[in-house]
């Protein structure tokens, strides 16, 4: 079995351009994501953020990658965007009064998921400020929102990002956001922008180093390739 049945990834429909409503169009390529026919490009320089990423959580990344077969780069990503790779991130929504009061208003750790999100998609009621913290539990947390959304998603990493950070796939006819799918801040398309900077930085990563797992973008794409 190859990586993208692995997966449930249709890669032909990913790799084809495509978009979501009155988006700009995207596809997935052998150096990421490109945006309506310009080559993929990633955040410049050096890699740092998503080499940084890898180094400290790549096992994890991996292990629960691996567990929910979502393609890795999407965990890495998602760690990049949503915290930079700082464990110790913290974020409260308007509305919040404590974690016991409001755990759908406060989102600690790598992957930022909400208290009361983590409690739903890994169905364990004690999951606390504490416990996401620890960055191997943020992950599992983390992929697992990603799993829970893929039959919304298909994996398509822009779909991914913005349902990550919005909680589904929402239009947003907003002008100023050309991906056209609900994000934060509202009406712009800097969160999407950066995921995929992010995700094409993690593609250029495993050029670089041949560290790609068999759950990765990479190794689909290196077996279309040679099929």
């Amino acid at each position: 079995m190859g990586s993208a049945e692995a997966a449930g990834v249709d890669l032909a429909s990913l790799m084809a351009a495509h978009g979501y409503q009155d988006s700009v169009t995207w596809a997935l390529t052998g150096s990421g994501i490109a945006i309506a026919g310009a080559p993929a490009q990633g955040s410049g320089g050096a890699l740092v953020t998503v080499r940084t990423v890898w180094t400290k959580f790549g096992p994890s990344a991996v292990r629960w990658a691996e567990q929910f077969r979502i393609p890795v780069e999407l965990v890495v990503a998602t760690i990049a965007t949503e915290s930079r790779g700082d464990p110790a991130a913290l974020r409260t929504e308007p509305g919040y009064v404590g974690d016991d009061e409001t755990p759908d208003k406060v989102s600690p750790g790598l992957m930022q998921t909400l208290i009361a999100t983590a409690r739903e998609v890994l169905r364990k009621d004690d999951v606390d400020r504490a416990w996401l913290l620890d960055p191997d539990h943020s992950i599992e947390a983390g992929t697992a929102c990603i799993d829970r959304q893929r039959r919304l998603t298909l994996l398509d990493p822009p779909k991914v990002a913005c349902a990550y950070n919005a909680g589904g796939l929402y239009h947003d006819p907003s002008a100023a956001n050309r991906w056209k799918m609900r994000q934060f801040p509202p009406g712009r398309s800097s969160h999407g922008d950066r995921f995929v900077q992010w995700f094409n930085d993690c593609i250029a990563l495993f050029d670089q180093t041949a560290e790609a797992p068999a759950m990765s973008f990479h190794r689909m794409l290196q077996e279309q390739a040679v099929a």
